[in-house]
């Protein structure tokens, strides 16, 4: 036989072997029709490798109902896929020389299939920071059910990583984050926890692929129950956890961490009001954006009528309130719940004014029916220029959008307001019209401490710039819009103000004892966590409704000099004490005025004369 033959019988035979290892694997009729038992045996011996085309139907199926979720971190970026599209990616490096994506990433998915490249939620937390863990914290509390959710940390994420970010990690399903440590990177997705329900008959399988220098830490099928205060509470169900984590001591910062793993596709979030047709363009926010739980819950909604539900005041004049707002509509929301709550709040026009054409915002603002003016942002990002030229727009289109108006109150997003928020500014307005050396009234003080703060019903004079919450004048406005700091200048606008270079001189502003507003930010622009936590989380602002502002009359300059004039005469002298800390300086049996001469060479002489009036002068 030549050797073309026996290799045409040889692939004649092998084809033959394989097109009955085929057919044998699946059981086809044909095999008991037309193979005697011997070849039917062929199935059962392994070592031919027959494909068991019913498993891999399951296997196929299994594959069509679920999606891949990959997260990859290293010492550069951090990325989140969706099977093959990329929905969320950080990278860089600061000014300062740290990690641009250091800290805790928050990315939320659409768990229906499909979902192409839609992240409905992607936030970065400054977690290396303190105060942050908080906005974390309230972050995952106002997550819809049933959604999939990526939570990653970057070295260096749990330095300030707090017990309430913990505990909302935990809630989500986590069973590592407790224990992680620094400069160690973290993984998970789950979906965010849901009611009690029956265990899917989907059985999904979880594929890890880990460098060497990272390991799967648990991957749970249950929602397992959490205690709290005889309440149960139901767990996420985790699809993957994973730490990259420190081998050795001499090592500072983990490995890269590579997390793939599969996740069930379902129906998504839906609710009964869902067919309320007059509730479709909420619905359509709400399957487009996470993070507005209380929007978008199924049971009791809040509505747009909440726009015009808050309680009436007396109104002296129409006061326009200008929402100012960029790229945080989580911020934004949070206030504008708060204020459409506020007491006088139906009967207060209300304009957003946004940095740059941010949709979420937009639809948030309009589903409520309020207006929107959109800044082209001017200024890189991170720059003062930026919130410079926004801060300009809106303080001179404000007054544009309402020509009727004499005074309009200034609003940043990163601030919770008091309930008698606009009724103290409805109260005192009429003084920017009687003295002309008032030129604003500011909801903030920067004295709101609980040590020194006591009477919500005070207001002092104070020499300094608008803050956090103010009510200016069209013709302040007007002068200050020429004047404006120039776009290429690189100082902060509220510093201008208060410069040389301002119109402020001989002016002063407004400021009650205990705020009206409170700081809520943190690692923002000019906000560092290290400044929210040191300085604005410990201040206290008002929480009585029903205030009535006193002495008014004498905030006018005239009568505010001469009261303080016949209080400093009035004052009982202290006693010259060689060193503050020496003793108490401040008499322990008597109420006071007490009067106190510190010589201050030069307006700007902090470290001085200031310093004896910064001593605790408690035993």
């Amino acid at each position: 036989m030549s050797l073309m033959v026996v290799v045409r019988l040889w692939c004649l035979i092998g084809t033959l072997l394989i097109t009955t290892r085929l057919i044998i694997g699946t059981r086809h009729p044909l095999v008991r029709d037309s193979f005697p038992i011997k070849w039917r045996m062929i199935a059962e011996d392994r070592s031919l490798h027959p494909v068991n085309m019913t498993a891999l139907r399951v296997m196929q199926d299994l594959e069509a109902a679920m999606f891949q979720v990959r997260v990859e971190i290293n010492k550069h970026t951090i990325q989140v896929y969706r099977d093959t599209t990329m929905v969320y990616e950080k990278q860089g490096v600061t000014p300062q020389g740290s990690p641009g994506h250091a800290g805790v990433h928050v990315v939320v998915l659409e768990a229906a299939g499909g979902g192409g490249g839609h992240a409905l939620l992607s936030r970065h937390f400054l977690t290396h920071q303190p105060a942050e863990h908080r906005n974390l914290a309230s972050c995952l509390l106002s997550l819809m059910p049933g959604r999939v959710l990526v939570v990653a940390a970057v070295p260096d994420a749990v330095t300030f990583l707090g017990q309430e970010a913990v505990q909302e990690l935990e809630v989500m399903g986590s069973s590592m984050i407790r224990n992680l440590a620094t400069f160690e990177a973290w993984a998970m997705v789950a979906t965010t926890p849901t009611s009690p329900a029956v265990p899917s008959a989907l059985h999904t399988s979880t594929v890890a692929n880990l460098s060497s220098d990272a390991y799967v830490l648990s991957t749970n099928h249950h929602r397992p129950q959490l205690s709290t205060n005889n309440e149960q509470m139901w767990r996420g169900r985790v699809w993957a956890e994973a730490a990259a984590i420190i081998h050795t001591p001499d090592s500072f910062v983990s490995g890269p961490l590579h997390l793939h793993t599969h996740v069930p596709s379902t129906q998504g979030v839906w609710c009964s009001w869902h067919e309320d047709p007059t509730m479709q363009e909420q619905r359509d926010f709400c399957n487009t954006y996470d993070g507005y739980r209380t929007l978008c819950s199924c049971s009791l909604p809040l509505t747009p009528s909440l726009r015009h539900s808050a309680p009436e005041i007396k109104m002296n004049e129409v006061i326009p309130v200008a929402m100012l707002t960029a790229v945080k509509p989580f911020n934004f929301y949070r206030q504008l719940v708060n204020l459409l709550g506020t007491p006088g709040a139906a009967q207060t026009p209300i304009l957003v004014l946004v940095d740059g054409p941010n949709t979420e915002i937009i639809r948030l603002a309009r589903l409520f029916g309020l207006e929107v003016l959109v800044h082209q942002p001017q200024g890189e990002p991170g720059s003062a220029t930026l919130l410079n030229m926004h801060f300009r727009f809106s303080v001179h289109n404000v007054f544009n959008y309402f020509p009727e108006v004499d005074k309009a109150i200034i609003l940043e997003d990163d601030l919770l307001l008091s309930p008698d928020f606009l009724s103290f500014f409805q109260q005192t307005a009429w003084l920017l019209d009687a003295d002309p050396t008032i030129f604003c009234v500011n909801a903030f003080s920067v004295n709101s401490y609980p040590e020194v703060a006591h009477d919500p019903t005070v207001l002092r004079r104070l020499d300094m710039f608008p803050q956090f919450g103010w009510m200016v004048t069209r013709r302040w406005a007007r002068d200050q819009y020429q004047a404006w700091i120039p776009e290429e200048e690189t100082a902060d606008w509220d510093w201008w103000l208060f410069s040389q270079h301002s119109l402020q001189a001989g002016r002063h502003a407004l400021v009650p004892e205990i705020g009206r507003t409170f700081h809520a930010g943190a690692a923002g622009a000019h906000v560092t966590g290290w400044a929210q936590e040191h300085m604005f989380s410990h201040m206290i602002y008002n929480h009585d409704p029903n205030v009535k502002l006193k002495g008014l009359e004498d905030l006018t300059l005239e009568r505010y000099e001469a009261k303080f004039k016949r209080e400093i005469l009035e004052a009982e002298d202290l006693k010259d004490v060689l060193h503050p800390c020496s003793r108490p300086f401040l008499p322990q049996d008597k109420a006071g005025p007490f009067r106190l001469f510190v010589l201050s060479e030069t307006q700007s002489d902090e470290y001085d004369s200031y310093y004896i009036m910064q001593i605790h002068a408690v035993p």
